[in-house]
């Protein structure tokens, strides 16, 4: 991480493009579990919605994943929605 911190401050990268598809999915998993401790299911999925768009902008077809996250409803849609995703890109 150290890294894409100097990069990014320095202009040598953007901080972002290092990251690798499997960190992302990673990352996300984490935040939505804490998100659903935190404020349960109903709303952390809601709110999911949104950051699932900033977790994928730059990736291929990340376009197509933000219209199919709008219509989440439960963890598991969450889940099964991001694993055919992140396996096909």
């Amino acid at each position: 991480m150290t890294k894409e911190i100097h990069d990014y401050l320095t202009g040598e990268g953007d901080g972002v493009s290092d990251v690798s598809p499997q960190e992302r999915l990673n990352v996300i998993k984490e935040h939505l579990d804490l998100l659903i401790k935190e404020k349960g299911e109903y709303i952390a999925i809601r709110e999911m919605r949104k950051h699932i768009c900033w977790y994928v902008k730059n990736l291929k077809d990340a376009s197509k994943l933000k219209q199919e996250v709008t219509r989440l409803e439960s963890r598991e849609d969450v889940e099964k929605c991001l694993a055919e995703y992140f396996d096909n890109i």
